[in-house]
């Protein structure tokens, strides 16, 4: 299965995405905020990271900007989520889009496609 960064403030968010994706197999890392998602993606290089758009430190759009201009993590693909966004404004640089709230299934059909994808 995948190595998964979590990126999100919200610990109780946090803690049931990291259980779910745990529990169909995946090896999950997790921060809360954009800053600790860079940091952790340059030591943990996952095949996808998941990550809400409105943070402190560091916000997604943000993040996936430092991101793509880093070597080595430029290709990750990115799925953004947000309460207050929509698809339209999704970051050019991500693959995907979950609207919260969103159920499990969303969760696993977003995984697998931007999975499928890279």
């Amino acid at each position: 299965m995948a190595k998964i960064l979590i990126v999100d403030d919200e610990f109780a968010l946090r803690a049931v995405l990291v259980d779910a994706l745990e529990s169909e197999g995946h090896a999950v890392v997790a921060a809360h905020n954009g800053q600790v998602a860079v940091e952790l993606a340059i030591r943990e290089r996952p095949d996808l990271i998941l990550m809400d758009m409105m943070m402190p430190e560091l916000d997604g759009p943000g993040a996936v900007k430092v991101l793509r201009a880093t070597p080595g993590l430029a290709e990750i693909p990115v799925v953004l989520m947000s309460a207050t966004a929509n698809a339209d404004q999704m970051v050019p640089d991500s693959v995907g889009f979950l609207p919260k709230p969103f159920g499990l299934e969303q969760l696993f059909r977003a995984v697998e496609d931007a999975l499928d994808d890279r």
